[in-house]
């Protein structure tokens, strides 16, 4: 799928580029039916995995957004990505593409209306307009194409990897009669799935690789659809934000409707792959004679891992209190574009000499003259990286 991959990850940088935070923030940031549809069909390119699609959805809520168009833009946009949808098509052909993307639109708008009908409205005075980080990203086509291929790829990487190493191992390993014993009855598949999922962090690309080395060793398609849709859009960590910021109701939507909505979709593609005698399994293969451009693209992908690599390795500090320095816990902190973001706020400051930025541990180190850190502080709230308490 490296072709592919790389084909969104260059996409997903001109969406960086062209697709301003600003409007997104204009169409999502009010309540209302229009917000829900506008939130799904803004999520489903977006290429942000389940955590790094908290930061906006936080402050899309602060500013006044439903908690449908929120819920929905928590659904769609972690599901797929244009990155993902591309790696979908190489591995796995354009009808298992197609029926994740409707799932995905379908789950996200379902779960939006229902939160907007069982919730009660916000009030006026709960609105906390502030267009947050948006002023601070790079705009320019170098801007986009960093950001598609160290931020984005950078955080997806790992998950990358461990996919393709599941996957192989599961292609290597797992006999066919096993999957046939315990997989082939489809609804058990479907119910083992959704409780592998679930709970999982799992990266809408990096899961890629799994689910098509259990399919081609049998598992239904369906099945397939069912941890790729539950896997990116549900974690440990989304749940406890649903749950604490938009209340127990939105919850019980959220976690419902994925739940449903997978095992419907999972049923309605082993019903048409049935019906017109389609190959799933076959369909993963159809890549397996790889072109110089699959050797090439994957050859790419190793050397911008090696360099994010570094990178990361780079950005790694000691947390001691050194003199003149002060470290702070910012819980927002998730990729390399907000270390970036970061250090230009903070970079100009009369009397601040370094500032680095801990992403692994959400840690931001300023080394200056100042005495009072409240004004790095209030730095950091304005760009939308609040210091925690």
């Amino acid at each position: 799928m490296s072709t592919y991959l790389i084909l969104g990850l260059f996409v997903a940088g001109l969406i960086y580029v062209f697709l301003k935070p600003e409007t997104i923030f204009r169409h999502l940031g009010k309540p209302g039916f229009l917000s829900i549809i506008k939130a799904v069909l803004f999520g489903v390119p977006l290429p942000l995995c389940s955590c790094g699609v908290l930061p906006p959805a936080a402050s899309f809520y602060r500013s006044g957004a439903s908690k449908g168009s929120v819920l929905a833009f928590l659904i769609s946009t972690p599901t797929t990505g244009i990155d993902s949808i591309f790696a979908t098509y190489g591995l796995l052909g354009g009808v298992f593409m197609l029926f994740r993307i409707m799932a995905t639109v379908v789950i996200g708008f379902i779960a939006g209306t229902l939160t907007d009908i069982f919730e009660k409205t916000r009030s006026i005075s709960e609105k906390q307009l502030s267009e947050e980080r948006f002023s601070c990203s790079d705009s320019t086509i170098m801007g986009g194409l960093r950001y598609a291929f160290v931020d984005l790829y950078g955080s997806i990487v790992r998950w990358i990897f461990w996919g393709v190493l599941i996957g192989g191992v599961i292609s290597y390993l797992v006999p066919v009669e096993f999957v046939s014993k315990y997989l082939s009855n489809r609804y058990i598949s479907y119910l083992l799935m959704l409780a592998i999922g679930t709970p999982l962090y799992v990266c809408a690309t990096g899961s890629i690789p799994i689910a098509a080395s259990l399919i081609a060793k049998g598992m239904s398609p369906g099945a397939g659809l069912v941890f790729l849709i539950t896997g990116p859009a549900t974690n440990a960590v989304t749940m406890l934000f649903v749950g604490k910021t938009l209340g127990r109701k939105s919850f019980t939507v959220y976690i419902t409707s994925i739940m449903v909505g997978a095992i419907f979709f999972g049923y309605m593609l082993d019903i048409v792959a049935g019906h017109f005698n389609l190959s799933i399994s076959a369909m993963a293969h159809k890549h397996e004679g790889s072109s110089v451009f699959s050797y090439i693209s994957s050859f790419i992908l190793i050397i911008l891992a090696i360099n994010y690599g570094i990178i990361s390795i780079k950005q790694k500090f000691i947390t001691g209190t050194l003199k003149n320095c002060f470290v702070f816990d910012v819980p927002d902190i998730s990729c390399n574009n907000c270390a970036r973001i970061i250090k230009k706020v903070l970079s100009p400051v009369d009397g601040v000499q370094s500032v680095d930025v801990d992403i692994r541990r959400k840690k931001v180190r300023v080394c200056c003259t100042l005495n009072n850190t409240e004004k790095i502080k209030e730095i950091l709230e304005s760009a939308g990286y609040p210091v925690s308490k």
